[in-house]
């Protein structure tokens, strides 16, 4: 049994990348108020009515300022902007903190400074806050919400791809953009390989209140054992990533809070004073992995289902913002040429828009946490090389890489609805 149309662009998941990508199509030009042409698939059952997800989600998210102009023209940032923390600054630090008491500031430590006065390079941002603004949003926009159904198989057939679930009508679709993350049940279904890294590294995250004032500056500190990041979210707090060998992260997530803030300040020291935990901790297994294949046949991969790369730099998120944009755009111009969504100039448009970008956060994030982690005296040349590129044109490229929508042009990214 099916439904009784073929519904035009299907995104399957429903978190923070699936929902601000469902709105980000629905601007198009495809379907209409009384037809949507974008159906968003949710595994999560809420009740009628409810568009907010019902657990709390204490982690944060890094806007990159083309995120935040894509996500202020969608209507998004309104709701968000003023619990956002700006960064104006990213400092960066290579080995152990220097010793010495809390009760003097340490020289800076810090060889590599990114400052822009004129405006935020990015924004830290609650996910919680940031997904119930997606919704809020979408919920105004012509897209049809199927909830609390799991995709149990994904057949791409020569006109059209069939979504089939066990306990409703199956879904036939002209185009299946997957965002359900990193462990893709579509992209598996579709039988698309990944580039993976072994599971090396756990990442802890938390928040922290702080003694000093951040100043805006986002601090990431390059230790033996992988990167420790501050991220300034709210004023004198921060919110940690951290980034340690997997068993190495299971003991430090067992310790008391006492113990586990002592550690945190002898990772990363004293620059901010004395760090204190705020609420719970958690933790997730570091596996970049790269899709060898970004589309196939009716289908997209987009977010983590196409590129799940190390935290380090903050810009996973960025990654799925662009996917979309690029998508909307590729949509948008088979639109006007009086194309469907399964036409294949679709799937070489986005693989175009996509493959620099991906390709090169990939191989940096990875690259850099390999070779900071790597030989003591490999990681020594490499710290050392951090005060070279603080006075080359090399660091404007990368501050404009860190702002996004240098290394992948889309309207969306300017602050532009498709066109």
């Amino acid at each position: 049994m099916s439904d009784h149309h073929i519904h035009q662009v299907a995104v399957v998941g429903a978190g923070l990348t699936g929902v601000m990508t469902a709105l980000a199509l629905s601007y198009c030009g495809y379907g209409s108020v009384e037809a949507p042409a974008i159906t968003l698939i949710d595994r999560a059952r809420r009740p009628k009515g409810k568009l907010q997800k019902s657990t709390s989600d204490y982690r944060t998210t890094t806007i990159s300022a083309a995120g935040m102009a894509m996500l202020e023209v969608l209507g998004v940032w309104s709701l968000i902007a003023t619990n956002a923390t700006p960064i104006t600054r990213i400092k960066v630090a290579h080995g152990q903190p220097q010793r010495g008491g809390l009760n003097r500031r340490p020289r800076s430590e810090f060889s590599l400074d990114w400052h822009d006065g004129n405006a935020p390079m990015a924004y830290v941002v609650g996910n919680q806050n940031l997904l119930d603004a997606l919704y809020d949003r979408l919920a105004k926009r012509p897209v049809i919400q199927v909830n609390g159904h799991e995709v149990t198989s994904f057949d791409q057939g020569s006109d059209c791809a069939c979504l089939r679930f066990d306990e409703r009508p199956e879904l036939m679709c002209q185009l299946v953009v997957a965002c359900d993350g990193a462990n893709s049940k579509i992209r598996k279904f579709a039988a698309i390989r990944t580039i993976a890294e072994p599971h090396k590294q756990t990442a802890i995250v938390a928040n922290l209140a702080l003694e000093r004032d951040h100043g805006n500056t986002a601090f990431q500190r390059f230790l033996p054992t992988g990167p420790i990041a501050l991220m300034p979210y709210g004023a004198k707090h921060a919110s940690l990533v951290w980034s340690l060998p997997k068993d190495e992260a299971g003991r430090v997530l067992a310790l008391d809070e006492s113990e586990f803030e002592s550690l945190i300040l002898a990772s990363f020291g004293k620059t901010l004073g004395r760090l204190t935990l705020e609420g719970p901790r958690f933790s997730w297994q570091l596996k970049p992995a790269l899709a060898q294949k970004m589309t196939s046949s009716h289908l997209i991969l987009a977010g983590d289902a196409n590129h799940a790369i190390h935290p380090l730099a903050g810009q996973g998120y960025n990654l799925a913002l662009s996917d979309a944009a690029v998508l909307a755009d590729s949509l948008t111009r088979a639109k006007l040429r009086g194309l469907s969504p399964s036409h294949s100039s679709i799937q070489n448009d986005y693989l175009l828009g996509r493959v620099l970008e991906v390709t090169a956060m990939t191989a940096a994030t990875s690259g850099l946490n390999h070779l900071m982690s790597s030989h003591p005296a490999i990681a020594k040349i490499a710290g050392a090389g951090m005060s070279l590129v603080n006075i080359s044109p090399l660091k404007s490229l990368l501050q404009k890489c860190a702002m996004g929508g240098h290394l992948a042009r889309a309207n969306l990214l300017e602050g532009r609805l498709p066109k």
